[in-house]
Parts: C-alpha cells; sequence; structure tokens
C-alpha cells in the first residue's frame, strides 16, 4: 500500500471515531444527586397512583464501549483491506460491538407510574425499584421535583 492511501484510511478512520465520539450521550447522572442541588429545597406534590407495570430501565452508556469497539473494528478492517468501505463497515460494526459490550450490564428492573396529583394533572414517572419502594394502585406518594424526579411514600 502506498503513503497516500495510508494517509488517507488514516483520516477516515479518525473522522469516524470523532463523529461516533461526538454522539456518545452524557451520563445524566440517574438515580444520583447533583452537587448543585445538594441543600436546595425540592418542590414536591402529593399524588395518587392510577396504574403501575414494571418496565426495564436503561443507563446511558459513556460511549467508551463504541469509541473503543469502532477504533479496534476500524483497525481490523484497515489490517486486512484498502477499501474506505471495508474500513467503514469495521469501524461501524465495531462501535456497535462496543457500546452492546458497555450497556449489557447496565440494566436495572423498575416501574412506570402513572400519578394524579392533587390538582388532577395526571404525570408519568419511572424509577430503579431497587433504590425505592414499589407502589401499588391507590398508594398515596409524594412526587419530588428534581434531578431526577421520584416518586416516595406517603408518611401522612
Amino acid at each position: 500500500m502506498n503513503k497516500g492511501a495510508r494517509v488517507v484510511r488514516f483520516l477516515i478512520l479518525n473522522l469516524i471515531l470523532v463523529i461516533i465520539g461526538g454522539c456518545a450521550p452524557v451520563n445524566d447522572g440517574i438515580g444520583r444527586y447533583r452537587v448543585e442541588s445538594v441543600g436546595n429545597a425540592h418542590r414536591s406534590v402529593e399524588a395518587v397512583v392510577l396504574a403501575s407495570k414494571p418496565v426495564i430501565i436503561l443507563e446511558q452508556s459513556s460511549g467508551a464501549g463504541a469509541r473503543a469497539g469502532g477504533a479496534i473494528g476500524g483497525a481490523l478492517a484497515a489490517e486486512n483491506s484498502d477499501n474506505a468501505a471495508v474500513i467503514i463497515a469495521g469501524i461501524v460494526a465495531g462501535a456497535i460491538i462496543g457500546n452492546s459490550a458497555e450497556v449489557s450490564g447496565k440494566t436495572y428492573g423498575g416501574h412506570e407510574y402513572v400519578i394524579e396529583t392533587k390538582r388532577g394533572v395526571l404525570l408519568t414517572v419511572a424509577q430503579i425499584d431497587a433504590s425505592s419502594n414499589v407502589f401499588s394502585v391507590n398508594d398515596k406518594v409524594i412526587l419530588v421535583y428534581g434531578h431526577p424526579h421520584r416518586l416516595i411514600e406517603d408518611p401522612r
């Protein structure tokens, strides 16, 4: 392979990695307080659970698995081919596999609740079971606004 083809392959690989990295979601702190919110009062409203159903909650990936997989897939494809389409396919396939590997252990059992506030507003809230109470229809709850919003048992 000549020097010009190597440079083009290198540039294509790096461009695609930058694009994939830019698409990676940012960890939004699901299930955690942000430092800025500690000590701040959060608005809360009382509500009643109208419906409840089990759901699967997925934690967002950092994008590191996709970036690493894309780099490995692109490098393997580049070792075996001079065709840009093959290299791009290797990067994409590697990114998909890398992302899948990263998020495979980040799923949680949870519940989705439809609640009605005292003022008649209908809202839907999903939360992880392991870190909260599991509520049933007609349970009285309090919706705590914050990051993230969450339902807690109404102690009154």
